[in-house]
């Protein structure tokens, strides 16, 4: 039984121990972390992991999954602090210099913030931190030198405007299936829940608002989830880190229309990081995205009629000319895949790490509520 769990004894690669050539081996950690015999000679890999294998595996996607937990109860609380303070603050300001306040004074303070630039400031310094702040601890604690996810290797300039490209075109795609799933909740009498990002404010609130799309967004989200998550979560194999960035990516959204952009994109992502081991590219991309989306909804509030032009002539450029870079892809490029070893280290030993479950949970929960309330 013994025999037909191991393979023939030889010299294993700490960096590729599955032996997986679709893998590039740049990406990957050292996997003596996890099993330190691997490195001894003539040790041989066994087929299922032992105790030992399977404690460590799961240690590293708890640490994943803590870390996403830690996140969202972090960035809660941490909102939940600051939209109680500056109230507080507003209100000793204004007894200063105008001594009694109305009786309706909390609900004025509250629609100030709501509707002033100091909102959308709020909810990007808060991002800013926890994300940055997750990223660092979460690297720190899985030994990631951070320097190392910043050595772009094999990009040259088309590589990177058809990634662009396809990262707008899987936009144009991820809305039309949001919006045919839309159509079948609203039949079935269920409503979605889509973010409010109208750009009527002030002009310093449509600078917070783009600040925080178009900067604050593409650079914290990646290096939580396509820095931190996605190496944690590739420990043993790149395709289950991929998709589980991807997944965690869309979950983290808790709405239909982001959720599925947000997973197809995050594949082509995670398969960007893996590929030219850097997370800049990512970067680029999701600022790409971002800001065509900003730009779209700049000229709808400037003139209606023109961004309608606009909106139907880059669908039409965007549609076309990436599905002909997606076609080239799908026949030039492939997702790494597994080996039968590394099939039997993810799925049935991640779904045992409680905080990557937990965190799932609530974020689903979180969708269901919205869109329970956007029924009521």
């Amino acid at each position: 039984m013994q025999e037909q769990q191991t393979e023939t004894a030889g010299t294993i690669d700490p960096r590729n121990p599955f032996d997986n050539p679709t893998e590039n081996r740049d990406y990957n950690l050292d996997y003596s972390d996890i099993l330190p015999p691997v490195t001894a000679p003539g040790y041989t890999m066994p087929v299922l992991p032992a105790k030992l294998e399977q404690h460590n595996i799961r240690r590293f996607y708890n640490l994943g999954g803590g870390m996403l937990l830690l996140h969202l109860v972090a960035t809660n609380i941490i909102a939940t602090i600051l939209y109680a303070v500056f109230p507080l603050v507003l209100s000793v300001a204004d007894r200063r210099s105008a001594g009694a306040l109305p009786d309706n004074y909390d609900t004025i303070v509250s629609n100030y913030i709501s509707n002033s630039s100091l909102s959308m400031a709020l909810n990007a310094f808060v991002f800013l931190l926890c994300n940055t702040g997750i990223f660092l601890l979460g690297c720190k604690w899985a030994k990631i030198p951070v320097g190392s996810l910043f050595q772009t290797k094999k990009l040259t300039v088309p590589t990177m405007l058809r990634y662009m490209g396809l990262g707008l075109f899987l936009q144009m795609v991820s809305a039309l299936l949001a919006t045919f799933v839309d159509d079948l909740l609203v039949k079935g009498g269920y409503g979605t829940y889509t973010p409010d990002f109208s750009l009527s404010g002030s002009k310093l609130q449509l600078a917070a608002m783009v600040l925080s799309t178009c900067l604050v967004a593409p650079i914290t989200e990646e290096l939580l989830y396509r820095g931190f998550f996605l190496k944690v979560m590739s420990r043993v194999s790149q395709r289950f880190g991929i998709f589980m960035s991807a997944l965690f990516f869309s979950l983290a959204h808790e709405n239909i229309a982001q959720g599925i952009l947000t997973f197809l994109v995050g594949v082509l992502l995670g398969y960007i990081a893996t590929k030219h081991d850097s997370i800049i590219p990512c970067i680029l991309v999701h600022f790409t995205i971002n800001s065509y989306s900003m730009l779209c909804s700049l000229l709808d509030s400037y003139n209606e009629e023109l961004a309608n032009m606009f909106s139907g002539l880059t669908a039409v450029i965007i549609l076309v000319g990436g599905a002909v870079l997606f076609i080239y892809t799908l026949i030039m490029e492939r997702l790494p895949d597994n080996t039968p070893r590394q099939s039997l280290r993810c799925g049935r030993i991640a779904i045992g790490a409680w905080p990557l479950v937990l965190t799932a949970l609530i974020h689903i929960g979180a969708a269901l509520l919205y869109m329970g309330m956007n029924n009521g």
